[in-house]
């Protein structure tokens, strides 16, 4: 009997192995084995078991023998081999590096038996504050998808409206009916600084042997004993990070994606990559789990399931309190301004009032660029080779990478042409903080962003705190500020540079820009009277400025859907994206043209199992009168996930030459 079995190596394959007569009879898919690789010896899980007439064994000089297994059961309740095969057909993820995802390191190195009965929960639970009117009947009606067994339900039930409506009571509601019943549930947060207040809230009603958290900065210990916890049953609820959706659950009931567009989902830094809603809808099917996709401002794919019928929509009730006025200013007049007079004279009113102001920038630091004024030089990172921002220690400054972190100097004069006078181009938070210290020199102004946080969690949470006490006139920050907070005494939201993003190659600008303008909107709903919301721009003609004085999301929705239909881009289709690199241009043309040939579908193929492609580009990310390397990048649009595997297993054998860098990324969040 030979087994294909996947170790945790970043390659695309499995490795063939012959099973000792002695592990016939136990050995099957989703069990662990230990087995010789390379010089050593090493973990793996047997994919797939095949008699020896299937599997062509010419090409072996011998076959190593797996004498060892480390499980006495499958650990998972899912199809983990057919979930790794299936992360490599749809992301392009190493099947090793995706079984690895479900096996981490901090493991037991060995399970003999399956637990016997899962740890129950007493039959009556502590009692929270009950829900009434609207909100108890939005809780009652998600409620009823928890152990629902009826086939042909909807995949997912998308929760619309901010935190501030009421959303994490509905989540305790749920939470309770799943707990109550024996199930386990899994809450993914975008950001790990709202875990405490989350499990603050969760503390009240659950023991803390039933609570539980996962993220990468918690220790081996302590992931063992939660990835163990969440095996035998004794832990019932836990709150993490994306990687939180590779645990072992024994009954998975219910599952909540909090603030499930955000980009935090997807995991394209490193291997595998994977988007975590698109992985919980597939494990839901296995454990017939109840799945809310909550947001105050859903992505396109959640929409368009609700669209489509796959998912139900489920609208938070909105406050009786009038909506807040929406002001759009034309930057073009005012166009050396940082902050328009018109927004600089409602915050110095609001202050006057003793009232709260929220300053939104598009990014931290304090400016996006810095180029020389005579031959337009531009400082880039030596790692990364994109443009490196300005940020501001005191009176000193420095250039920063804002992809790896990297600091360099200032020079006094331009390294190209010896000239001395320099230009800043974009606004960050520590140069807004600057200008309304000047602005109102009586105010008390403060910063909360990335770079606070990377400092200092407990400045931040100092910082945070002392507005929310009305401690601070004047808080400014990046979008941390635009989503889930609940400031009475806020009186008027200034957003900077709101378009900053609509002039990128990427395909979700236009959503990403209205996700920002509207979460932050809706921070104002239940803020002060006659609150006010002003929106900089240099392109009030774009089509998410017309409908946001409405705050009329799904009006933006259906005509962002709409366009994405014309031009053929996610969710109507699976997208890949091409990245090459190399110093010596002949050789990316080459190798990009040897690539393309692979991909070259006739318009109407004979063969129905070949899938047509339409192929965008080259676009090119880098200029050769800046930089020798050569960096473009193409778009292959593609119309379903079977396309998608079938394109991908062209590309995976392609060898490109040393000179070349060759990256493949399906499902691309990113297009830099």
């Amino acid at each position: 009997m030979i087994a294909d079995i996947a170790f945790p190596v970043p390659l695309r394959k499995t490795f063939c192995y012959r099973l000792n007569d002695s592990l016939l009879e136990r050995a099957r898919p989703g069990l662990r084995v230990l087995a010789p690789f390379g010089p050593r010896t090493a973990a793996g899980l047997i994919i797939r078991l095949r008699e020896d007439s299937e599997v062509d064994l010419s090409g072996f000089k011998t076959i190593k023998t797996v004498d060892t297994l480390l499980d006495g059961f499958p650990v998972f309740k899912d199809d983990v081999p057919a979930l790794a095969l299936w992360m490599q057909a749809r992301w392009n993820a190493p099947v090793g590096l995706a079984v690895e995802s479900f096996f981490p390191r901090a493991l037991p190195s060995s399970l003999s038996s399956p637990p016997s009965t899962l740890y129950p929960l007493p039959s009556t639970l502590p009692s929270a504050p009950a829900l009434t009117g609207e909100l108890a009947g939005l809780a009652a009606g998600l409620s009823a998808f928890i152990y629902n067994t009826e086939r042909g339900k909807p995949a997912a039930h998308v929760l619309f409206g901010p935190p501030q409506h009421g959303r994490y009571e509905v989540y305790l509601e749920l939470i309770k009916k799943a707990v109550s019943g024996g199930g386990q549930v899994l809450c993914l947060v975008p950001d790990l600084n709202l875990i405490p207040h989350f499990m603050e809230r969760l503390g009240s009603t659950f023991k803390p042997e039933a609570l539980a958290v996962w993220h990468s900065r918690i220790t081996v210990k302590q992931k063992r004993a939660v990835w163990t916890g969440v095996l035998n049953g004794s832990v019932k609820i836990v709150l993490g990070a994306r990687s939180a959706a590779f645990l072992p659950f024994r009954d998975l009931a219910l599952a909540i994606i909090d603030e499930e567009q955000d980009d935090i989902y997807k995991q394209e830094e490193q291997e595998p990559n994977f988007h975590a809603r698109t992985l919980l809808l597939k494990r839901a099917q296995y454990h017939n789990t109840c799945l809310v996709l909550a947001s105050a401002c859903p992505s396109m794919e959640a929409y368009a399931g609700v669209e489509a019928g796959r998912f139900t929509w489920n609208e938070l009730p909105r406050p009786d309190r009038g909506r807040p006025k929406v002001a759009v200013i034309d930057m073009e007049q005012y166009p050396w301004d940082i902050i328009s007079p018109p927004l600089a004279e409602n915050i110095k009113k609001a202050v006057g009032e003793k009232k709260q102001v929220l300053v939104i920038a598009g990014r931290k630091g304090y400016a996006s660029l810095f180029m020389c004024a005579n031959c337009g030089w531009m400082k880039r990172c030596g790692r990364c080779r994109v443009p490196m921002g300005v940020k501001k220690d005191g009176e000193t400054g420095g250039f920063v990478c804002w992809r790896c972190g990297r600091k360099e100097p200032i020079p006094e004069t331009c390294p190209k042409c010896s000239g001395k006078v320099f230009r800043e181009k974009g606004t960050g938070t520590q140069k807004v903080e600057g200008y309304l210290k000047k602005l109102l020199p009586g105010a008390r102004v403060a910063r909360f962003d990335g770079d606070l946080l990377k400092s200092s969690v407990k400045g931040a949470a100092a910082v945070y705190g002392a507005f929310l006490k009305g401690e601070t006139d004047i808080l400014v920050g990046t979008r941390l500020l635009a989503r889930g907070h609940d400031f009475p005494n806020l009186s008027v939201i200034g957003v900077i540079d709101s378009d900053a993003g609509l002039s990128t190659a990427d395909f979700r600008a236009s959503e990403k820009v209205f996700q920002t303008l509207f979460e932050a909107c809706s921070t104002l709903e239940t803020a002060a009277a006659e609150p006010e919301f002003m929106v900089q721009t240099r392109q009030p003609r774009h089509y998410i400025f017309s409908v946001l004085p409405d705050m009329d999301y799904r009006k933006f929705a259906r005509d962002e859907l709409a366009a994405r239909k014309d031009f053929f881009y996610p969710p109507f289709s699976e997208l890949v994206r091409l990245g090459f690199a190399s110093f010596d241009p002949k050789a990316l043309a080459d190798f990009s043209g040897e690539a393309l040939k692979a991909l070259d579908f006739p318009a109407a193929p004979d063969d129905p199992a070949q899938p047509q492609a339409e192929i965008l580009g080259p676009m090119a990310v880098s200029d050769l009168k800046k930089s020798r390397l050569l960096k473009e990048y193409y778009l292959v649009k593609l119309p379903d996930e079977a396309a998608l595997a079938y394109c991908l297993e062209r590309l995976r054998p392609l060898k490109p030459p040393k000179s070349v860098k060759f990256k493949i990324t399906a499902d691309p969040y990113g297009m830099k």
